[in-house]
C-alpha cells in the first residue's frame, strides 16, 4: 500500500467577492457576485491530493467558524485522515478575504486566526503520521517556528520535503530562508518568490536569479509559477522553463495550490520533478475554470483525460488552445525565424536574439492586428510600426517579405552593399518601413510624433512601437512617455521586448535593473498589459486591449525570451550581436523544422 502524503497548514474560510476590476485606493468597486467557501493553503492541498486519489494525513488547527459548516465540508473525504486536525474553540478560524476579478487575478487580505495557534509541541504529536509519510508538505500560512519544527521531524525520518510558500508568511523572510537547507522542493508563485528572496520577479531571468539565491541556501529544487509565461524550475541542471496549459481562465483562486497538491502526488509515485510540472500545469489550469479553491479542484480521472486532451501528435507537451488565426501566426512566427537564421547566416553579421525574441509580436502585428497593405505601403491612414530596437531588423525584415511588400529573395541580401536592407531599418531603401531606426531611445518620440499628427488629420491610424529593455535605460524614453500621456495619445501603442539582457550582459548587471517595471509606466500614467510575449493568444488581447483604451496611451510589456525557438541561443547574451556559423545555422534550422539550406 503506497505510504500516505502529509499536509501541515493552514485552514481558513474564504469570503470572495467578484468584481470587474480591482478597486483603487479609496474607492469602492460594487461587486458581481459573493462567495463562502472552504480554503487555506494547507486544507486546499489536502484535499487536491485526495481528490487525486492518494491517502493524505493533514495537520491543522481551526477555531470556532464564522460560518458554521463550511470549511471542513471537503475535508470528510475518504482519502483525508483527520487524526491531528485540532481545534480551539477560543479562536477563531483563519479567515481570507478575496477580491476576485477572474483572469485578471485577485487580491487577498488574510486573517490567519487559528493557524496562528499551531505551535511545534502539535507538530511533534503528529510524528507517527509523518514517519509514516512518503512526502511532507508544509506551507508559510502557520507559525514560522512549526514550519522548522515540520522540516526538521521529515528530515529526522528521512522523508521528502515540499515547502510552499504563501506571501502571508514571508514577513518572517530571514526565518525561512535559515531552515531551507535540505528542502527538496520549495514552490511559490512570482509574487511570493519576490518577497521570499526580497527582489522583484516580474520575468524568467529575475526568476532565474531568485532561484540561483534559494539554491545557494541548500534547496534542490526551486519551482516559481508565474501565470501566462509559465513555470520556472531551477535546480542542479540549470534553469528551464515550462509553458502552461492554453485554458479560457474563469478564476486563478486556488491554481497554486491544485500545482502543489499534484506535484506531490507525483512525487510520493517515484516520478522526477519535470513530470511533476507537467502534472502540476495540468491541475492548475483545470481548477481555474470554476470560483473557489476547494470547489474547482479536480478528480484523478478528471485530470488525466484533460491530459490527454491536450497532448498534440503523441508528443507529450502542452499546447493552447487553437483556432485559425493562432496557427496560422504559429506558422508564421516559425517561418520568420528560419528567415532570420538564413539571412543572418548569409550576411555573416547581425542581430540574432533580439530578433528572435521580438518574432512572436511583429508576426502578431503585420498578420493579425495592424491595417497596411503592401500594395500601397505609403496609404494614407494606414498604421504604422516603428522598430526602435532597431538593430532587430531582421524579424522586421522577414515580416515585410512574408507579408508581400518585397520577394523573399531580397532577404537574402541582408547587409549587402548596395542592396535595400541595410543593418538597421531604413525608410529611404525598404517598402514597408515607417521609420528609419537603430540609434536607441529615439523610436517612441517618433511614434508620438505620427500619432499625434493622425489626431490633427481626424485620422483612425494606430501607431505601434517596439522598445528593447535595454533601450529603455535612455532618458529620452521617459521624456518620451511624458508627452504622450500629456497629449492624450491613445492611440500610441508600445511594446517592451523584455527579454531581460542586452549587449553586456543582463539588465541588472548593467544597470540596477528595471523592476519595478511596471509601476514605472504606471506611474508615468500609461495603460499597462503584461504579458508573455511568446503567446499569440495573449498578444492578441494586449493589442485589443490597449485599441480599446481610451484616453491613456498603452504599452505591453512582452516578456520574453532572448534566442526564442533554438534551443542553445536561448537566454544567451553571446547571441546578441553574432550570426550564426554554417554548423550553427544548419542546427537551428533542423530544431525549426527546416531539414535543408545553404548560404545564398
Amino acid at each position: 500500500m503506497p505510504k500516505p502524503i502529509t499536509v501541515i497548514g493552514s485552514i481558513n474560510l474564504d469570503m470572495i467577492v467578484k468584481t470587474e476590476r480591482m478597486p483603487e485606493r479609496g474607492e469602492t468597486v460594487a461587486g458581481d457576485n459573493v462567495y463562502f467557501l472552504p480554503g487555506g493553503k494547507g486544507a486546499n492541498q489536502a484535499v487536491a491530493i485526495a481528490r487525486l486519489g492518494h491517502k493524505v494525513n493533514f495537520i491543522a488547527k481551526k477555531g470556532s467558524d464564522t460560518i458554521p459548516d463550511v470549511t471542513e465540508k471537503n475535508l470528510n473525504h475518504p482519502n483525508i485522515n483527520l487524526d491531528n486536525f485540532f481545534t480551539d474553540e477560543n479562536l477563531l478560524t483563519g479567515i481570507a478575504l478575496v477580491n476576485t476579478t477572474g483572469r485578471k487575478g485577485n487580491k487577498v487580505t488574510l486573517f490567519t486566526g487559528a493557524n496562528d495557534a499551531l505551535l511545534p509541541g502539535d507538530i511533534e504529536k503528529a510524528e507517527p503520521a509523518i514517519k509514516e509519510s512518503s512526502v511532507v508538505v508544509v506551507c508559510t500560512e502557520i507559525p514560522t517556528k512549526t514550519v522548522k519544527k515540520s522540516i526538521e521531524l521529515a528530515r529526522k525520518n528521512k522523508v521528502k520535503t515540499i515547502l510552499s510558500v504563501g506571501a502571508a508568511g514571508t514577513k518572517n523572510r530571514e526565518e525561512i530562508l535559515s531552515m531551507l537547507e535540505g528542502v527538496d522542493i520549495v514552490m511559490m508563485n512570482e509574487r511570493e518568490g519576490g518577497y521570499l528572496t526580497n527582489r522583484v520577479i516580474s520575468h524568467m531571468e529575475t526568476g532565474t536569479i531568485a532561484g540561483l539565491e534559494l539554491r545557494k541556501l541548500g534547496v534542490n529544487h526551486v519551482i516559481i509559477t508565474m501565470g501566462k509565461e509559465g513555470t520556472l524550475l531551477v535546480n542542479r541542471h540549470g534553469a528551464t522553463v515550462f509553458h502552461r496549459y492554453g485554458i479560457n481562465v474563469i478564476d486563478t483562486i486556488g491554481g497554486g495550490d491544485a500545482f502543489v497538491g499534484a506535484m506531490a502526488v507525483s512525487i510520493a509515485e517515484g516520478k522526477f520533478v519535470v513530470e511533476g510540472i507537467d502534472y502540476g500545469n495540468a491541475a492548475g489550469a483545470l481548477v481555474t475554470q470554476k470560483v473557489g479553491a476547494q470547489e474547482a479542484l479536480p478528480e484523478k480521472e478528471e485530470l488525466e483525460k484533460f491530459i490527454l486532451q491536450k497532448k498534440k501528435d503523441g508528443e507529450g507537451k502542452a499546447y493552447k488552445d487553437y483556432n485559425d488565426t493562432i496557427k496560422m501566426l504559429e506558422e508564421k512566427t516559425n517561418k520568420m525565424r528560419m528567415d532570420i537564421i538564413k539571412m543572418l547566416g548569409c550576411a555573416r553579421s547581425g542581430h540574432l536574439g533580439g530578433s528572435l525574441s521580438a518574432t512572436d509580436v511583429i508576426a502578431a502585428l503585420y498578420f493579425h492586428v495592424m491595417d497596411i497593405d503592401p500594395k500601397n505601403p505609403k496609404k494614407e491612414g494606414r498604421d504604422k510600426f516603428v522598430l526602435s530596437k532597431g538593430h532587430a531588423a531582421p524579424a522586421l525584415y522577414a515580416a515585410l517579405a512574408e507579408r508581400g511588400f518585397f520577394p523573399e529573395d531580397e532577404l537574402w541580401t541582408l547587409r549587402k552593399i548596395g542592396a535595400n536592407l541595410s543593418g538597421h531599418p531604413d525608410m529611404r531603401k525598404t517598402p514597408g518601413i515607417d521609420m528609419t531606426t537603430g540609434s536607441l531611445g529615439q523610436g517612441l518620440s517618433v511614434a508620438n510624433g505620427m500619432a499625434l499628427a493622425a489626431k490633427l488629420k481626424g485620422l483612425k491610424s494606430r501607431i505601434y512601437v517596439m522598445l528593447g529593455d535595454g533601450e529603455i535605460e535612455e532618458g529620452q524614453v521617459w521624456e518620451a512617455a511624458m508627452t504622450a500621456y500629456t497629449r492624450r495619445l491613445d492611440n500610441v501603442c508600445a511594446i517592451l521586448d523584455y527579454n531581460g539582457l542586452q549587449i553586456d550582459g543582463s539588465i541588472g548587471e548593467v544597470k540596477s535593473g528595471l523592476e519595478p517595471v511596471v509601476e514605472k509606466w504606471r506611474a508615468f500614467n500609461w495603460n499597462v498589459i503584461e504579458i508573455d510575449g511568446h503567446n499569440h493568444e495573449a498578444i492578441i488581447e494586449a493589442f485589443e486591449d490597449a485599441k480599446n483604451t481610451k484616453g491613456l496611451p498603452s504599452i505591453i510589456i512582452a516578456r520574453t525570451v532572448k534566442g526564442k525557438g533554438v534551443s542553445f541561443m536561448e537566454r544567451k547574451v553571446e547571441y546578441h550581436g553574432v550570426a550564426p556559423t554554417g554548423e550553427e545555422c544548419e542546427k537551428a534550422l533542423k530544431e525549426l523544422g527546416c531539414e535543408e539550406w545553404q548560404t545564398k
